[in-house]
């Protein structure tokens, strides 16, 4: 999602977060919903309420366990209307502690990730390391870079592939890219 050189609204960050922790959310909520057809109603409901209620998020905590939580009291007050059956509350509990562990570890791998880029930036001939902060962290249009850099757009564009071949070669030999 580019933002062009603004910091992003809230509701653009929950988009990308919420995409970042749907497929856990339904696995949660499979789990915890006894009803199969039910999941998707509940998964939306979650989201719409996520939504909603986003000004009430804590940044300090976790985006995960927020919305985990909104699911598991959505999959209650839909049971209750729907008289189906959804986990126990020691099963939510050991569920939402597996949950917070799986939350941790994303948390450190994608770190590590970035760790990782981050270096084989860092080893960039300067010229592509230059360029790759310019598309990628400043997020400037390629004619932008160009008049900055004193090119032309094709010289620009050439710099880049070769910027991101080597960045590729560099995440290839690092582990990250298979």
């Amino acid at each position: 999602m580019k933002f062009q050189n603004r910091e992003p609204t809230a509701h653009e960050v929950f988009e990308v977060l919420a995409r970042d922790h749907a497929d856990h959310l339904l696995v949660f909520l499979r789990a915890v919903v006894g009803d199969r057809s039910m999941v998707d109603d509940v998964f939306q409901e979650t989201m719409m309420v996520a939504w909603r209620r986003l000004g009430d998020f804590d940044r300090t905590r976790s985006f995960g366990a927020w919305l985990r939580g909104i699911g598991s009291r959505v999959a209650m007050d839909f049971a209750g209307r729907r008289r189906m059956v959804i986990a126990d509350p020691t099963m939510l509990q050991e569920i939402e502690e597996h949950s917070v562990a799986f939350d941790g570890d994303h948390a450190q791998a994608f770190q590590s990730r970035m760790g990782t880029l981050d270096d084989c930036i860092n080893r960039l001939p300067p010229d592509y390391a230059q360029v790759i902060q310019m598309v990628y962290r400043a997020d400037l249009p390629l004619r932008k870079i160009a008049a900055n850099l004193v090119l032309n757009e094709e010289t620009v564009k050439k710099r880049i592939q070769r910027a991101r071949a080597l960045l590729g070669e560099c995440l290839q030999r690092k582990g990250v890219l298979a």
